[in-house]
């Protein structure tokens, strides 16, 4: 790097003009604080194009000279690079000179720099022909390509008593400025070019990314667009086509399949209409018949209940005759027990604690008789309801239906048309319509309201069903199959019966599914919520109902006879002991009685002779009578079903014409239609048209509704109507293809970017190891020089941008053989710190391709003490830079032992325009 030879100023801060010699290599500015020096030392960073120091500007200096221009020149050594070419090609002369002119111009100061070659005063700089003016960024180019690089200017702008600053750069900060000072400019334009193109070219990718992903959501829109527009389109021709051609065409096929099916139709309605006017004109001579046979057997059985009624008094006559004779020669018996018991002598006690013993037996069993001859009557009765083929019902039942019957509503209630075929599952059946036995069935659904209403009033708390229907085929292995109803149920009911599966016991019953309903014969019900039985005591349904009506009233008169029997003992007995104790002669009226027990002797044979002929007769007329019952019953049944068949056929059959008529006259206005309609479109009549248009649509109403939702979807749906938007999407398409193959190229580009890039780092790599491996070796040697043991520790650097990011150069300093400390660990003392700065700063300046060069160093010397002061003079004397350094007057005289140069500075004079110029000493080389 080039050295200063001589620098001039004018009109620069207080000074007016001088010219100052700089041929030393060590030249120290002193004066007091206050009288120039770092204004000198800006004045040499103004003419290099750096920064002033403590953030001053050129425009102070000039302002305060008030003139309005000012100079700054400087003549510098022109050296030859070991490459043979001379730092301000293409100047050849030695001394070159730098130029800065500062002028006022419109109420502003402006600079500008010079070069030329030979030492060129300032009065010939203006018309010169060989200066060159130039702009500051070509002055600092220009500057750069001489030697001064943007790291050296950086270190020249270092503030007064700053000159230990490098010590505390960090590892990375001082491995960029040893690249920036040593490396080859190209290596490093070259790195930075390849990583410029390659910004460039992924910017560029990036970009057009960026691009193609926006054209791409603008084709997405576009696509969806185009889709709602064909969608629409589909749409209306769809419906246009329905409505056009499918709708006419299904409407035809319908009326030809409507005629060709009204016909088997009406001719099935002709059948039914005469079966059942043939069925209603028999069905009245079938209900007369069973009118007729109802009657003769209601009247044979009020003769055959008048026979029984005086075969039972018989019978009883028979009874009281033979209980008679019975109790008389029981009588008899007991007079000779107690004659016998009067000759051997009783306890008197004893037969008074019996006595009262039986009579109180005999009052529990006259209670006991009168209870059971009060419930024969409600026996009687049922047996009665129950022969006539009509269940008992309770007292509010028995209301309602007298109110229903009041008011003309026809009723049945489910015991009348309930017959149970399989006995073994009577139990199970009975057990099921439980709660449902005094449900009322209407005949007619119209009477529901009224029937309501009467419930309502009277609060009945049993269904009442408007709606019936015929029982619905049992399913197998139901309960449905045992029951067989002689006239139309509710819905329900048949279903209730339907899902109930009948099982032999609960274990087969748990086999089923969780959700079938089963049940026992013994009435063991199971269904979802579990199983529980449901068993009846009592029957209310067919004949079993009557036998056990009739059982318990047999068992009830069997009952009567035994406490009769037992009573007739015990007043027996009780007059027995009342005689004894009352001292009557049992064998004087056993004598006295004697023909009377004799004759009661001989009839009693005969008196059970009558009693067995008189049971049987009542037998045989009662087995009789339950026949006839049983045959009555089926009578009313039949008859009750048959009437309400005629109800329904009188109903029916004046139905069935009104409807034949009406369909008659409909199928004519289908087939004049249809005819009407072949006319107008004959290609539409071919059996395979029709079947075409059955295939599309079913009915004409699901075409109509087709219509209907296509018409509501066009409606309601929000629908791209612009023909426009598939132009455009093409357009999009178009450009979005042309920017895929952009992106291809791009990226082709872009991988040859990256390659050249890693192959400029590996050449700046390799230029940065060479340049720490000089750099280390300066720093050692000049260690060596200021007898400190210096170490470099090299980074670990791999061909990529992160291990260069990463990179730091790492220096440490060994004082005094007291150990290794780094650049700014803390452990060193002031002056240790300015010896690692200055060694770390001037190592810079000892490379071949940039030998010389100088330094400016604002007072290097503070803080230092006489020992240290020498320490460092001794080292900058050694080293081969040029040094330009401050030091206050009151300073040791030790700091001016390696200067060749002294400038001394000195304060301007109250009163004075301008300041002294600057004094010069030399030191005279020794003899």
């Amino acid at each position: 790097m080039f050295r200063f030879e001589k620098i001039e100023v004018l009109h620069w801060d207080y000074w007016r003009r001088f010219s100052l010699p700089l041929e030393s290599a060590i030249v120290t500015v002193v004066g007091p604080n206050g009288s120039g020096k770092t204004t000198l030392l800006d004045a040499f960073r103004t003419l290099l194009a750096i920064e002033c120091a403590s953030g001053r500007d050129y425009k102070r200096y000039v302002r305060r000279a008030d003139q309005p221009y000012a100079w700054l020149r400087a003549v510098v050594q022109n050296p030859r690079r070991p490459s043979g070419q001379q730092a301000f090609f293409p100047i050849k002369d030695p001394l070159v000179t730098l130029l800065c002119r500062i002028r006022k111009k419109g109420g502003d100061w402006e600079r500008q720099y010079g070069i030329a070659a030979g030492d060129v005063s300032i009065e010939q700089a203006e018309q010169h022909p060989d200066v060159r003016w130039v702009g500051l960024r070509q002055y600092e180019s220009d500057l750069e390509h001489a030697g001064l690089t943007r790291a050296i200017r950086r270190v020249l702008a270092l503030e007064q008593g700053d000159t230990d600053k490098l010590c505390e750069y960090s590892p990375r900060q001082l491995l960029s400025l040893v690249f920036n000072v040593f490396g080859d400019q190209e290596v490093l334009d070259n790195y930075a070019r390849a990583q410029d193109d390659q910004r460039l070219a992924q910017k560029e990718l990036d970009e057009t990314e960026m691009r193609r992903a926006d054209l791409g959501l603008h084709l997405q829109e576009h696509e969806a667009k185009v889709n709602s527009f064909r969608q629409w389109m589909s749409l209306t021709r769809e419906a246009e086509a329905v409505q056009a051609e499918w709708l006419p065409r299904v409407r035809i096929a319908e009326n030809y399949a409507a005629i060709k099916g009204s016909r088997s139709q009406l001719a099935g309605l002709r059948q039914e209409h005469a079966q059942q006017s043939r069925e209603l004109a028999s069905g009245e001579g079938r209900l007369r018949e069973l009118q007729q046979r109802d009657e003769a057997a209601a009247q044979r059985k009020s003769a055959l209940q008048a026979q029984m009624t005086e075969a039972g008094q018989a019978l009883q006559r028979a009874n009281r005759a033979l209980a008679g004779t019975e109790a008389l020669l029981g009588e008899r018996s007991r007079l000779e027990q107690r004659a016998a018991q009067q000759s051997e002598g009783f306890d008197a006690a004893a037969l008074s604690q019996e006595q009262e013993s039986l009579r109180e037996e005999h009052s529990r069993l006259k209670l006991e008789r009168s209870e059971l001859r009060a419930a024969l009557p409600e026996l009687e009765s049922r047996i009665t309801a129950l022969q006539s083929g009509r269940a008992p019902t309770p007292d509010d039942v028995t209301r309602f239906r007298r109110a229903l019957d009041e008011a003309g509503i026809g009723h049945q209630t489910l015991g009348e048309i309930v017959q149970i075929r399989d006995e073994a599952w009577h139990a199970a059946v009975e057990a099921v319509l439980k709660p449902y036995r005094h449900v009322i069935l209407l005949t007619q659904a119209g009477d529901a309201s009224r029937a309501w209403s009467l419930g309502e009033k009277l609060r009945y708390r049993h269904f009442v069903v408007p709606e019936r229907a015929p029982a619905p085929a049992p399913r197998a292995g139901t309960l449905a199959e045992c029951v067989r109803f002689l006239a139309p149920i509710p819905g329900w009911l048949g279903q209730l019966l339907n899902d109930i599966r009948r099982v032999a016991d609960a274990r087969e019953g748990a086999d089923l599914a969780r959700n079938q309903s089963w049940i026992t014969p013994a009435g063991y019900h199971g269904e979802r919520r579990g199983a529980r039985d449901i068993g009846v005591g009592d029957f209310h349904f067919g004949a079993r109902a009557l036998d056990q009506a009739r059982e318990q009233l047999e068992q009830q008169q069997r009952r009567l006879n035994r406490i009769a029997e037992r009573e007739a003992e015990l007043t027996a007995r009780i007059s027995t002991i009342q005689a004894l104790l009352s001292g009557s002669r049992a064998t004087q009226d056993l004598a006295d009685r004697a023909a009377e027990f004799a004759a009661a002797e001989g009839r009693l044979e005969e008196q059970r002779q009558a009693v067995g002929a008189q049971q049987e007769r009542f037998n045989a007329l009662r087995e009789e009578e339950q026949g006839l019952a049983e045959q009555l019953a089926q009578l009313h049944a039949d008859s009750r079903a048959a009437d309400a068949r005629l109800r329904q056929l009188r109903q029916q059959v004046p139905q069935l014409a009104q409807r034949l008529h009406e369909d008659r006259e409909e199928q004519a206005r289908r087939i004049a239609g249809l005819r009407q309609d072949w006319r107008r479109r004959p290609q539409w009549r071919s059996s395979t048209a029709r079947a075409e248009a059955r295939a599309r649509f079913g009915s004409v109403g699901e075409a109509e509704r087709e219509v209907e939702r296509l018409h509501r979807q066009l409606a309601e749906g929000t629908f791209e109507r612009d023909p426009q938007v598939v132009a455009v999407r093409d357009k999009l398409l178009t450009d979005h293809t042309q920017l895929e193959r952009t992106i291809q190229d791009r990226g082709v580009h872009l991988d040859r970017a990256r390659r050249l890039t890693d192959d400029a780092r590996g050449a700046y790599i390799n230029k940065l190891r060479a340049t720490l491996r000089r750099y280390a070796q300066n720093v050692q040697q000049l260690g060596g020089v200021a007898g400190i043991g210096v170490e470099v520790q090299h980074p670990d650097i791999r061909n990529d941008d992160l291990s260069l990011a990463q990179a730091g150069l790492e220096v440490r300093f060994n004082f005094d053989q007291k150990g290794l400390i780094g650049l700014n660990d803390g452990e060193a003392s002031g002056g240790q710190q300015v010896m690692k700065s200055m060694i770390l700063l001037v190592g810079l300046m000892m490379d071949e391709s940039s030998a010389g060069g100088f330094v400016f160093i604002d007072e290097p010397f503070a803080h230092l003490d006489i020992f240290n002061i020498d320490k460092v003079g001794a080292f900058l004397a050694s080293t081969r830079a040029q040094y330009i350094l401050t030091a206050p007057v009151s300073h040791n005289v030790n700091v001016f032992k390696p200067s060749g140069l002294t400038l001394v500075t000195q304060k301007r004079k109250p009163g004075e325009r301008w300041a002294p110029p600057v004094a010069v000493l030399t030191r005279q080389a020794p003899a």
